[in-house]
């Protein structure tokens, strides 16, 4: 059933793919063909730097998210390959290899530690310091979601539906909580959120669960999303979006169903909002930003989840997951363009060369730059301003 469940999940994630470039595809065939928007480009691009990992990313790999921590940025290759970059210059500071693994999570950076999950099972926690192996611990399954370090606990997840609390110190096993898994899944798990003592992890039978960290100790759960219609496509409700905390709301999505503002506090949903996204979200003081399952650009208000405006000139595109960087919303769209949107009312404002076919994973944004792993295996950083 583990590899049914892995080979449809995977057709489905190549479907999707598929469809980005010029048309939409389906099990029943073509359906709409997919026109690139034209664009007048008010905008301009600053590549600030691009630097090589060496391993391109190939259709079916692993979604691998670079990390900042203070003025470093972390990032993994499916290969094995650990990387620590200056933020501000893209020099390379330290790389870590693992050996006869393929790399199917990360990355993960908090106390003093830097994690990767593997297709064997192991959670790799290197030293920030020096980029040597602080120890490795098997789970019993790949692990397919970032590793998270909270406090004293690293919470890792592997593809079975369990959850792990690892002692941050030497990789011990505290704790584990295991849930069923559908017949039929996504490939991938969303990354748990870990704030104050709580974990929060969504599960790919469409439920969110609060667990405290340090015994991993059920202490809540809310459906997201439902399971519903005759086949078993039709009924994914995969969680596997990373949440995305913003004070004392927790921001969730799923593949088919809606996008929920969770007051944690409360152990309240205060707004539903009919979209739906497999990427990870975006954010500013004011809004929430969805590149949903189509193509199409969504922007929410945070405190009532209504929807201000939607972009649908790359409907039908594979759209990354969006970068909110100052007045502007930027997306690629999975052929090498880079769009960029203004916030206040969703229009485009820039088309730009990518360097590669797309974003891979959550971008960065941080003092104004953007930074990203692209397609070709390489992390770049960015900034946006206007054209003189």
């Amino acid at each position: 059933m583990k590899t049914i469940r892995s080979l449809l999940a995977g057709f489905v994630i190549l479907t999707l793919v598929a469809c980005g470039k010029t048309t939409k595809t389906d099990f029943f065939g073509v359906e709409e063909e997919a026109v690139k928007p034209k664009v007048n480009t008010t905008t301009k691009l600053k590549r600030n730097w691009r630097l090589s990992l060496g391993d391109k990313i190939r259709p079916g790999d692993a979604v691998l998210s670079p990390a900042l921590f203070g003025d470093n940025i972390y990032v993994a290759t499916v290969k094995g390959k650990v990387d620590k970059v200056v933020a501000s210059t893209g020099k390379r500071v330290w790389r870590a290899k693992i050996d006869k693994e393929r790399i199917t999570a990360g990355v993960g950076v908090g106390s003093g530690l830097v994690l990767v999950g593997t297709n064997d099972g192991y959670v790799h926690a290197f030293k920030q310091s020096d980029g040597s192996q602080a120890w490795k611990t098997q789970l019993d399954s790949e692990v397919l979601a970032s590793p998270v370090v909270g406090s004293d606990v690293v919470v890792a997840r592997s593809g079975d539906g369990k959850v792990y609390g690892l002692d941050t110190f030497d990789g011990e096993i505290l704790w584990t909580i295991s849930r069923q898994l559908p017949k039929l899944t996504l490939r991938g798990e969303s990354r748990p959120v870990v704030t104050q003592g709580v974990v929060f992890s969504g599960f790919s039978d469409g439920n969110m669960a609060a667990l405290e960290a340090k015994t991993g100790r059920a202490l809540w759960d809310f459906p997201i999303s439902f399971a519903r219609g005759t086949n078993e496509i039709d009924r994914l409700a995969d969680v596997d979006t990373d949440p995305l905390l913003v004070g004392e709301y927790l921001y969730v999505t799923s593949y088919r169903e809606v996008t929920h503002a969770l007051n944690i506090q409360a152990q309240r949903i205060d707004w539903s909002a009919e979209v739906s996204s497999f990427n990870a979200m975006a954010y500013d003081a004011a809004n929430l930003y969805i590149s949903d399952r189509h193509g199409v650009i969504h922007q929410l208000d945070r405190k009532t989840g209504e929807q201000r405006w939607k972009q649908e000139a790359l409907r039908l595109f594979t759209t990354s997951a969006p970068a909110s960087i100052g007045q502007y919303i930027v997306v690629s769209e999975g052929d090498g363009g880079l769009y960029v949107l203004r916030k206040s009312d969703g229009s485009l404002v820039g088309k730009h060369k990518l360097g590669a076919k797309s974003i891979i994973g959550q971008p960065i944004v941080d003092d104004g730059n953007v930074y990203f792993l692209d397609s070709d295996g390489s992390v770049q950083s960015i900034s946006i301003g206007e054209s003189s």
